[in-house]
């Protein structure tokens, strides 16, 4: 895989963590209410939904930095593929035990997984390609 391709699957994983993360953050009832889901406003909840908010714009970080510095790629492909992952998986999980979720949700998984697929199949194919030290 080449280099444009990982560049343009770190920004599609920057863009993304972007806005969720600032959505989560900044905006969740809009977030949450497009799913059908009603937040409670109290300060206990909303201090649960807004926290991986931050993790998800962490994410963001690293994604960027890897898109921008040669040094930080595999960093941000590793964090990349793993929050998009573990998100993915997770919601795979939920689909088994408490049945399909609105057709949103069903597109984040999709997105989630394939975007997720794309940036540890370019950690892979890196480790693949670095020699051996003895």
């Amino acid at each position: 895989m080449n280099t444009l391709s990982k560049k343009a699957a770190l920004a599609l994983s920057a863009l993304t963590f972007l806005v969720i993360g600032s959505l989560i953050v900044f905006a969740p009832e809009l977030l949450f209410s497009s799913n059908g889901i009603t937040l409670n406003p109290s300060a206990a909840m909303m201090s649960e939904v807004r926290s991986p908010g931050v993790l998800i714009l962490l994410a963001c970080f690293a994604a960027s930095m890897g898109l921008f510095y040669r040094s930080w790629e595999t960093i941000g492909l590793l964090v990349s593929a793993a929050l998009l992952l573990g998100y993915g998986t997770g919601r795979l999980v939920s689909l088994a035990l408490d049945g399909m979720p609105p057709a949103p949700l069903v597109a984040a998984t999709a997105v989630e997984l394939g975007l997720g697929c794309w940036c540890a199949a370019h950690l892979l194919v890196s480790r693949a390609n670095t020699p051996l030290h003895a």
